[in-house]
């Protein structure tokens, strides 16, 4: 299976801290996050888990402009996903980023939607392997017309030859 990540890194403060794993056991890459990840590896059939976890951020990665707002945020911001070659799409927005910062709060356990790592904290994404199946499956073309007050294709075929077969021949 082949796998590429592409990444906004913020490095005006220094190198990010990435590790990629699949499933918790499979480690892809760990250590400074790059613009581009490439991987090949192999996978068995089935539901699987991609983790890019962001860690070792200081609360000094911060610069502050003169108002006292964040200006600068050490980060890694998630641009792409593909995987054997076919890039992920509104597929990406199921990923859920669970930021460790909240291990000690009451508030909610990850954020969804969300592509931004800034702080420390792991994004996941379950996908199931064959790739190609699992996309093609969640992105069945055309709207869904059954059950609706809309008419199918097959409908409205079947509407045009009964007329036909109904002409008088002339």
């Amino acid at each position: 299976m082949k796998l590429d990540v592409k990444l906004f890194v913020e490095r005006r403060l220094g190198d990010p801290q990435l590790k990629i794993s699949i499933d918790d056991y499979q480690t892809l890459y760990e250590g400074a996050a790059q613009d581009n990840h490439s991987f090949d590896f192999l996978v068995s059939p089935g539901p699987h888990t991609l983790k890019i976890c962001h860690y070792g951020k200081q609360v000094t990665d911060h610069a502050y402009d003169e108002v006292g707002n964040i200006a600068i945020d050490k980060h890694v911001l998630i641009q792409e996903i593909a995987f054997d070659n076919i890039q992920l799409r509104s597929e990406l927005w199921d990923g859920k980023f669970y930021p460790v910062y909240w291990a000690h709060d009451s508030g909610p356990s990850c954020i969804k939607p969300n592509l931004y790592l800034g702080y420390n904290g792991t994004w996941s994404l379950n996908f199931v392997v064959p790739t190609t199946d699992w996309l093609i499956q969640r992105r069945k073309s055309g709207p869904q017309l059954e059950r609706t007050i809309f008419k199918s294709n097959q409908e409205i075929l079947k509407e045009a030859k009964d007329f036909f077969r109904d002409l008088p021949d002339v």
